[in-house]
């Protein structure tokens, strides 16, 4: 079976009137509908088609509360004993809807949010009316209660908070493995008719306390996530004009030029001209050569010339006539003293002096030491 096949196929199971279920199969039914938009769904969690599977599925676990809520299946007035073993399941309705919304995007994410935490607080609340919730948790209960969209902090230490999250995840660890059995139990119904009752009702006693260390843990995730979307504002759609130039040409009928500045779309389907001669979009002139000339290039930039070619290019445009001048100049100046004759000669007698006062008089000769 294709994927697009399984999508349709999940969509006519999603549309299918669920009246002539009893109310064990419609638990079922909506217990599958959750794993499978929640766990296993290949779809973008913000994709129209997703949201649309998801609110369906939504409204199927309201109508599941409702038929619930008409029967009176529950109580304030009874006690945990009082429960019968195969509607103790029915208990986590609230819990299943909390985590469906955590996921709703549409209208407004910090409204479905906000239903969210209400969810889980009715959850808690309703095993709270069986004793279903030990003291610590109860006096967390209270205190999300009286702020439940802000972040508290239910721990007076530290040390308590880490105490606390070592010893619930191994009770998470544990309470996972007896979960596997009930699964397999419900799965089995023979089985299950042949286990002990009292076996089951444990089992689904410590689903609820999985539930319970859950709510507390979306509860506090979903608090932070909403003080994050009170610093951004919800986007508004802005509806576009059909022809954005025509617009800005009304609403700056004084700018000859049309200038705008707002982001213009580039139509990709649209032809280039209009029958009147209006030029729709954007478009660029090419040139046969320079599309030929890229299909063997290198796709970068390289060097064009050589050293000596860049060098030869700045001595024909100037770019080097001040050393060029100087070093012409001092040639010039050598070539000068070269032909002045008389200089020449004078030192030249100078240096014939020189060596007959050398040869006349020996070296040291004229230091007496002062001895006379």
């Amino acid at each position: 079976m294709t994927d697009l096949q399984q999508r349709s196929l999940n969509q006519q199971d999603l549309k299918e009137n669920s009246t002539n279920l009893t109310l064990k199969e419609r638990y079922e039914n909506d217990i599958k509908f959750f794993e499978n938009i929640i766990l296993n769904s290949s779809l973008r969690k913000d994709s129209e088609e997703y949201q649309t599977q998801l609110s369906i599925v939504i409204q199927k676990w309201l109508d599941l509360k409702q038929i619930i809520s008409q029967r009176s299946i529950f109580s304030n007035n009874e006690s945990l004993e009082d429960l019968n073993t195969n509607e103790i399941k029915y208990l986590s309705v609230e819990f299943y809807l909390a985590q469906l919304y955590n996921y709703l995007s549409i209208p407004s994410k910090s409204n479905n949010l906000k239903k969210s935490i209400l969810l889980n607080l009715q959850f808690l609340t309703n095993l709270n009316n069986y004793d279903l919730l030990t003291k610590n948790d109860l006096n967390k209960l209270e205190k999300l209660k009286e702020s439940p969209f802000e972040i508290i902090n239910l721990y007076q230490s530290s040390e308590l908070r880490r105490d606390e999250k070592i010893s619930n995840y191994k009770l998470e660890k544990s309470l996972n493995l007896k979960l596997i059995q009930l699964s397999k139990l419900e799965d089995n119904e023979n089985d299950y008719q042949n286990t002990d009752e009292e076996f089951i009702r444990s089992l689904y006693f410590d689903q609820l306390k999985l539930f319970t260390l859950n709510s507390f843990n979306n509860i506090r995730l979903i608090t932070q996530e909403l003080e994050l979307l009170s610093n951004i504002p919800e986007p508004k759609i802005i509806p576009l004009s059909n022809d954005s130039r025509e617009s800005s040409s009304i609403n700056n009928s004084s700018d000859p030029t049309n200038f705008t500045d707002k982001l213009e779309i580039i139509p990709q389907n649209q032809p280039l001209l209009s029958k009147q001669g209006k030029i729709l979009k954007p478009f660029t002139l090419l040139k046969r050569k320079d599309l030929q000339s890229k299909v063997f290039g290198t796709g970068q930039y390289l060097p064009t010339m050589t050293v000596e070619d860049y060098l030869e290019q700045e001595l024909a445009n100037g770019g080097m006539v001040s050393n060029s001048n100087q070093g012409e100049d001092q040639k010039e100046s050598s070539d000068d003293e070269e032909d002045d004759y008389e200089k020449n000669d004078r030192e030249t007698y100078k240096k014939r002096e020189w060596d007959e006062f050398t040869d006349n008089n020996r070296k040291g000769s004229g230091n007496t030491m002062n001895l006379g």
